[in-house]
């Protein structure tokens, strides 16, 4: 049991640089999704918003 879990934290420590760079590209990309998706929404609002005034 001991030796398992000194293996598997060698795999992590090897591999711990990829992982981290994963998640900051992962961490990224959510952030840019989230911006432009409410971007989007607040243009929704507004030319819905300015139609309605207009229109």
């Amino acid at each position: 049991m001991s030796q398992e879990k000194v293996d598997k934290y060698k795999e992590e420590k090897k591999n711990r640089k990829q992982t981290v760079k994963k998640e900051k590209v992962r961490k990224t990309i959510i952030t840019v999704v989230c911006i432009v998706l409410i971007a989007a929404l607040v243009l929704f609002i507004l030319f819905s918003a300015i139609n309605g005034i207009i229109g």
